[in-house]
């Protein structure tokens, strides 16, 4: 075992407390002082939602030093406005704030009364609306929902949602309402009183690709619960 000098121990000592010290003081430094605090805050991804409504919500006033910015705390209140799914809060050093949201995207409506609620893909209503105080047109474009219990906690729902959310804009854009009173019976109401059943969101892209083609023929029902053997008439 090496046994150093009592003067070299007591050097070695010094240097390491001096060195602890100044990690100290540089980290008192950065959460105490403006030195290195909030200048600015970035928003990204969003669209739907102002970035200036993001970072009222957020709430982080300008000069609050960044090592004392609870970044989970400020993703959840950005997660509390209803057109925001979820947040992401991140420390940019030396003097910033990156909020990175998802957005909830509207895939159906349910109306209820006066009332039209826009659906996500979870289920969950984001948005309402009253008719008589006039609702955007591009929401009553989206397809109707009718199932009996609409909401993210009914199976026949998410079920549904899944089904309308991965169809192709070519065919998406044709679907005026989708019905469901089981996860298994899903069927769409396409534009010129043409149904289609549907089944479950099982194999949606080949239960897509069939029903492009059945589209072809002139029909008013079209069957491709299951897509190996699809029918119409």
């Amino acid at each position: 075992m090496i046994r150093w000098p009592a003067r070299r121990r007591s050097r070695l000592v010094l240097g390491t407390v001096m060195v602890v010290a100044a990690g100290v003081g540089l980290v008192l430094i950065a959460y105490l002082t403006p030195l290195m605090s909030v200048r600015s805050t970035d928003v990204r991804d969003n669209g739907a939602v102002a970035a200036d409504e993001i970072r009222r919500v957020a709430g982080v006033a300008s000069g609050t030093p960044l090592l004392q910015v609870d970044t989970r705390a400020v993703a959840q209140r950005v997660a509390g406005i209803p057109s925001i799914e979820s947040a992401r809060v991140q420390r940019s050093y030396p003097s910033s704030l990156t909020i990175t949201v998802v957005e909830r995207v509207p895939v159906v409506i349910v109306n209820s009364g006066d009332k039209v609620h826009v659906l996500d893909r979870s289920g969950v209503a984001f948005l309402d609306y009253d008719r008589a105080q006039g609702v955007p047109p591009e929401v009553l474009e989206l397809p109707v929902l009718d199932t009996p219990n609409p909401g993210p906690a009914d199976p026949t729902t998410k079920e549904t949602i899944t089904a309308v959310a991965g169809l192709p804009e070519s065919l998406a854009r044709q679907v005026i309402r989708v019905t469901a009173t089981s996860p298994v019976d899903i069927e769409f109401t396409l534009s010129g009183k043409r149904t289609v059943v549907w089944g479950d969101s099982d194999h949606g892209a080949e239960k897509a690709r069939t029903l492009t083609h059945l589209l072809t023929r002139k029909a008013t029902m079209y069957n491709v619960s299951s897509p190996e053997f699809p029918a119409y008439r």
